[in-house]
């Protein structure tokens, strides 16, 4: 079954760009456990009080909208899809999703620890120009790093918790705001 789902999420890409930044293009839409998701928004993750540039990120959805309460909690499927543009390591990416993960969750957070330390120890270091896509099902989260997929992780729940890191207390508001496409 979780080769079917991710085959599913990898086979039914589809590959017309709609948007470039800074020369990378996303795509216009993807089609994700049959739904077809329209590119909500685009925006920059910057880190540290100098503001490097991480990643570009960009949100996918059944419909799209400037508020985050419009999707957040639902069984839509959903899909982050990140480009970075620096390098990164493992242990600062598991940190920083720990600690996204945290803030976004903090009454569930104890719960879904276990799980969440399982699936944030599939992160691996990241070179500049290498991809990283969320892909938020109905029933868990599928990762995918450089080309590889993950097994699915978690439930609705767990699926859920992963989303809000970038939408309750996030790390960055102009990547939120730029995904929400504000």
């Amino acid at each position: 079954m979780r080769s079917l789902v991710l085959g599913l999420v990898t086979l039914f890409s589809v590959s017309a760009h709609a948007l470039t930044v800074d020369s990378i293009a996303f795509d216009d839409k993807v089609t994700v456990a049959g739904k077809e998701l329209v590119l909500n928004g685009v925006g920059i993750r910057k880190a540290t009080f100098l503001k490097i540039k991480v990643y570009y990120g960009a949100l996918y959805l059944t419909a799209k909208t400037t508020n985050s309460g419009a999707f957040l909690g639902t069984n839509e499927p959903k899909q982050i899809t990140m480009q970075f543009v620096r390098d990164v390591d493992a242990k600062d990416l598991k940190k920083t999703y720990k600690e996204a993960f945290e803030g976004a969750n903090k009454e569930t957070y104890k719960n879904m620890l276990p799980t969440f330390e399982a699936f944030n120890n599939n992160f691996t270091d990241i070179k500049k120009g290498e991809r990283m896509v969320f892909t938020f099902l109905p029933d868990g989260v599928v990762l995918t790093l450089a080309g590889k997929s993950f097994p699915k992780a978690g439930d609705a729940a767990f699926s859920h918790a992963i989303l809000n890191m970038w939408f309750i207390n996030p790390l960055d508001e102009g990547l939120t705001k730029g995904l929400l496409g504000q």
